[in-house]
């Protein structure tokens, strides 16, 4: 059965992860990793989120994979000195400067801890896999470039484990090797401050000095209103070719989304587990469910594709940048009380019904109805009858059609 490796950016979306079916989360430790701009954990936070994963046999790999300058070193290794002293331990770390890997095992050579070659640098072939090897890495995650007979052939090859990517937004450049990021506000991409350029409208302008310079520019597709987006990636989704994803040979799958909701994490989540555990029971009969696409549909998105794997001859959207939301999540169950849900109210709803994202294993979202809401007022739940649940407080629903579990995510239709 391959690993289900989801994104944590803060804990709440471990929560959803691990809730959801995620067989492990990969967090980032403070500034030094690709994803500046999530919410990422300080060394306490981390602690504890090692400590919650351990309780439900869970794990969590730590990323550090930015390409930092000299200057950056001292601050990478006071930070894994303090993790060290935790005394709790991630099941990996997540690296792609050998740099930061000396350092690593200085602080963590002697506590049987993995180390995993990051998509950012960039391996590619048997040969590179070996050098890593003998340089302590004991998985790569493989770049998302390769073609399946590609990744066939490196996870067959017994050098060491191997993951790859199987949801989330697409780089135009190789794994992330980007430099058009520092063209804008000195923001580096490789330093996890990428502003994705890639993702802005671009016009054709003259460079011609006998040219009015403030000419607007022409439209490089003719169809398009104001521009294109000339280097915007789709969406990788591998759902409609997940068996030859399954028989690649990788050992983890991948969700890209450290800067995603709680919600978009859980509902990625939540479809990849059922489609492999669909698949693993009964490989032969193995077809798409179509809820399966009905709820990655809905969450925020743009165009899929299948990338570079099933060698997709399309994989840009030119004429939208703007990734399109089916769901907005209005609340998750926090109890049961007399058979009543407790539920925390994200954002404000009213109504008698609403969709229900469950995380019993196997359980397809459903429609849930209820006949009240009430202010929750204490274990009792007999509180205020209210027409609507309103943003940040707990409500109780009373009446309601079908069993809600703690963690359910409530939401409804944009």
């Amino acid at each position: 059965m391959p690993e289900l490796l989801a994104p944590a950016g803060s804990f709440a979306c471990a929560e959803a992860a691990f809730s959801h079916g995620a067989d492990a989360v990969y967090a980032g430790i403070g500034r030094f990793n690709l994803r500046a701009h999530s919410p990422n954990f300080t060394v306490e936070e981390f602690g504890e989120l090692i400590d919650y994963a351990n309780g439900i046999d869970k794990r969590v790999y730590g990323v550090l994979n930015i390409m930092p300058y000299d200057e950056m070193l001292e601050s990478i290794e006071n930070t894994l000195k303090q993790v060290a002293a935790l005394g709790r331990k991630p099941s990996a770390f997540i690296i792609s400067d050998p740099g930061v890997l000396l350092i690593l095992k200085k602080n963590f050579g002697d506590d049987n801890i993995q180390f995993h070659l990051s998509t950012q640098n960039g391996c590619f072939n048997s040969a590179s896999m070996k050098f890593w090897r003998e340089q302590g890495i004991s998985r790569v995650i493989l770049p998302r470039e390769l073609n399946l007979e590609q990744i066939r052939r490196l996870s067959s090859s017994g050098i060491m484990e191997t993951e790859i990517f199987i949801h989330g937004a697409m780089c135009v450049s190789i794994s992330g090797r980007c430099l058009l990021g520092t063209y804008y506000n000195k923001r580096h991409p490789n330093l996890g401050d990428c502003p994705q350029p890639c993702r802005f409208k671009y016009k054709i302008v003259p460079n011609d000095q006998t040219v009015n310079q403030q000419h607007d520019g022409f439209d490089a597709e003719e169809e398009a209103d104001s521009g294109v987006y000339l280097l915007n990636s789709k969406d990788l989704c591998v759902i409609d070719i997940l068996p030859d994803i399954i028989d690649s040979g990788a050992v983890s799958f991948k969700i890209e989304g450290r800067n995603k909701s709680a919600h978009y994490v859980a509902s990625v989540v939540k479809v990849y587990r059922d489609a492999i555990d669909t698949y693993m029971a009964n490989p032969q009969n193995y077809k798409i469910k179509d809820w399966w696409q009905k709820e990655l549909d809905a969450i925020e998105h743009r165009p899929y594709t299948t990338g570079f794997y099933a060698d997709d001859p399309i994989k840009q959207e030119l004429f939208a940048s703007k990734a399109h939301v089916g769901y907005r999540l209005v609340g998750i169950v926090k109890a049961i009380i007399d058979g009543n849900p407790v539920i925390d109210v994200k954002n404000t709803f009213s109504g008698m019904s609403i969709n229900v994202l469950p995380v019993k294993r196997g359980q397809i979202p459903f429609e849930l109805t209820f006949n009240v809401i009430r202010e929750y007022d204490g274990a009792d739940g007999n509180g205020t009858i209210c027409d609507r649940a309103r943003a940040n407080r707990l409500v109780v629903l009373d009446g309601c059609n079908e069993r809600l579990r703690v963690g359910d995510m409530l939401r409804v239709h944009k």
